[in-house]
């Protein structure tokens, strides 16, 4: 079978292209299959501005087509953007064009390539940006999207209803999502599979990583991602500096992370920025548990990875995916306002032998029903049966 993906960067960027590439890598080495992935030459979606020359290259079997950028984000974008968070289902099929047209990455090469691929199927993630949007719609008797949804305003325009509807089937990366999806539009009725995502392979440690921040004989919690506003970090903030101004605790949140909003480090709060894979995994495994307070989230690796290192979690109780994967993992605990963030942290950093059994639990589940094995032959199932 041939399949393409269409992402609109690719690489160690964004969460959904970081899980698609891994994906279409692994289906690449698989016999009888030939995948490519087409991509632009950006890696900011806060510019989209060229930074890898186009043209192809092959990871893992896997092609790569780069395509160059026409149009990324300019001052037009803003207002848009606004007008549409304060009432989705107001806003008319012209402004909304326009909101993806500035949303971007724009590129007609792209287009053009995708257009005339001859894969038998193509899928799009993820939703929200204009190659999705613009291209789908043209391959709908072979394009499936993977939406990599969460509950957001851009979700329920009538833009993203149409083109979901016109697919030839939806990919979910849980439960949570195909939920959501499925209430938000009518797609209900279209092939549709829970797929979930794999994590790369846990990196050794490296001995220094934690003595060159000051964390080798200091107890600290980790959150990683995004440091920003709308991923929960600047209340995440709050709530431990009033956590810390309550308790007699000495443990530090660590924040591993590109800060988008001014976090300043000190004794609470430390702020780790540019760390390459094996600090990231060595602070993993150097942490009492991982905090993840975005209620914005359609899978979640990061949770996988702190049970791959021998952590557990706690999350943002208003996050439907990541409470559904804490609860059926059984693999930490979740909070839905400060007393509740209090009791859970407390709890998490005084009992050790409640941190072992829910970190044990978590990296079961997630070797039970996300090992890439699994995910590789889902994927291969479903294809078959749309197909």
């Amino acid at each position: 079978m041939k399949v393409d993906f269409v992402t609109p960067r690719y690489g160690p960027v964004g969460g959904a292209e970081n899980a698609v590439g891994a994906l279409a890598r692994r289906l690449a080495r698989q016999a009888g299959w030939t995948v490519g992935l087409h991509t632009t030459c950006a890696n900011s979606s806060n510019s989209w501005a060229n930074e890898h020359a186009p043209g192809t290259t092959v990871a893992d079997s896997l092609m790569i087509h780069r395509h160059l950028v026409d149009s990324g984000r300019n001052d037009a974008w803003s207002p848009l953007e606004r007008r549409i968070q304060l009432g989705p289902s107001s806003v008319d099929p012209t402004t909304q064009d326009q909101f993806f047209f500035h949303q971007g990455p724009v590129s007609e090469g792209l287009a053009d390539a995708v257009q005339q691929s001859v894969a038998d199927l193509v899928l799009f993630a993820p939703y929200l940006f204009w190659p999705t949007i613009a291209i789908a719609p043209q391959l709908a008797s072979r394009g499936v999207i993977i939406p990599a949804a969460h509950d957001e305003p851009f979700l329920r325009l009538s833009r993203v209803g149409e083109m979901l509807e016109k697919s030839r089937g939806l990919i979910y990366g849980s439960l949570a999502e195909q939920h959501l999806l499925q209430r938000t539009h009518s797609v209900a009725h279209l092939p549709s599979v829970v797929l979930g995502w794999g994590i790369e392979e846990p990196l050794k440690d490296d001995p220094s990583a934690l003595s060159k921040l000051g964390l080798s004989d200091k107890p600290y919690v980790i959150c990683v991602g995004r440091i920003e506003h709308a991923k929960g970090t600047l209340a995440l903030v709050d709530f431990w500096r009033t956590h810390k101004s309550r308790s007699k605790s000495d443990h530090q949140l660590v924040l591993l992370g590109e800060p988008s909003v001014a976090i300043d480090s000190h004794d609470d709060v430390l702020v780790v920025r540019g760390a390459d894979d094996v600090t990231k995994w060595s602070l993993l495994r150097g942490a009492d548990f991982l905090i993840n307070p975005s209620a914005l989230e359609s899978f979640s690796l990061v949770l996988f990875e702190a049970w791959a290192a021998g952590i557990p979690v706690l999350v943002n109780g208003h996050c439907e995916t990541t409470r559904t994967h804490v609860a059926r993992g059984m693999g930490g605990l979740w909070y839905r306002s400060y007393p509740e963030f209090e009791i859970a942290v407390h709890r998490l950093t005084s009992d050790r032998p409640l941190r072992t059994q829910l970190a044990t639990n978590g990296h079961n589940f997630g070797e039970t029903f996300y090992s890439w094995d699994k995910i590789v032959q889902r994927f291969i199932e479903f294809c078959d049966h749309i197909t």
